[in-house]
């Protein structure tokens, strides 16, 4: 069924690549950690083919042949960067914030749901002033599972009170579509089961790369989210 037949009263957003360009911010930790770890630093094209699961996939596909316990060292290692210069160089991309006030205008019900760790991501939604807009902010380490898992998409659901067929996720990764899709749809339900998801093909992945991941919808700007959604 088109986005467009359905009523979207919830709209969950991923953070990285959908909301804010964090690309050079975590690209600067993660060549900081490379550094300090005795690996050559990467470009920030490179970077961002890895972001998106979360801090230790990140790391894990920066450093392959690293230690478990390496592994750990570099996670404390990223975090203090990362920590230390969390939104020096990441901004809004074109259109998020007026698109936002106007979907909260229209009444709309906004979420975050990320893999970055919640305390840095409260601190980058109170910096950029975003906590008025959203109801709800979930990180990847707020519930037992993150992304691709349905969990916090569904933990959002719940506690503020909608069904599967009133909500959108927007994401610009393979991960959220797999989180969106694999939400548990009720037995009241007519739907065969998921969210719809809108990919953002501005963010951190290619149009095709989301296609293939099964996107409903795909979007070059936050401006055209407004067109689809009301």
């Amino acid at each position: 069924m088109s986005l467009l037949s359905r009523n979207k009263d919830l709209l969950i957003f991923d953070l990285d690549g959908t909301l804010i360009d964090s690309s050079l911010d975590i690209s600067y930790a993660a060549n900081m950690t490379l550094r300090d770890m005795g690996y050559p630093q990467e470009t920030v094209e490179h970077i961002k083919t890895h972001i998106g699961w979360g801090v230790g996939p990140l790391l894990e596909g920066l450093m392959p042949d690293m230690s478990k316990d390496g592994l750990t060292k570099a996670r404390e290692v990223f975090l203090a960067h990362y920590a230390e210069h969390l939104v020096v160089d990441t901004v809004f991309y074109p259109g998020v914030m007026e698109t936002l006030r106007q979907f909260k205008e229209c009444g709309k019900a906004l979420a975050i749901v990320t893999n970055k760790p919640i305390s840095l991501t409260e601190r980058i939604v109170d910096k950029l002033a975003l906590g008025g807009l959203f109801s709800m902010v979930v990180g990847g380490d707020t519930y037992a599972n993150k992304k691709p898992h349905p969990e916090p998409i569904e933990r959002v659901m719940e506690e503020l009170g909608f069904e599967p067929s009133q909500v959108v996720f927007i994401g610009d990764s393979a991960v959220d579509v797999e989180a969106a899709k694999s939400v548990r749809v009720n037995t009241s339900e007519s739907s065969d089961g998921g969210v719809d998801v809108i990919g953002a093909v501005y963010g951190f992945r290619s149009a095709e790369e989301l296609r293939a991941s099964g996107c409903d919808v795909l979007i070059d700007s936050m401006a055209e989210l407004a067109d689809v959604i009301l």
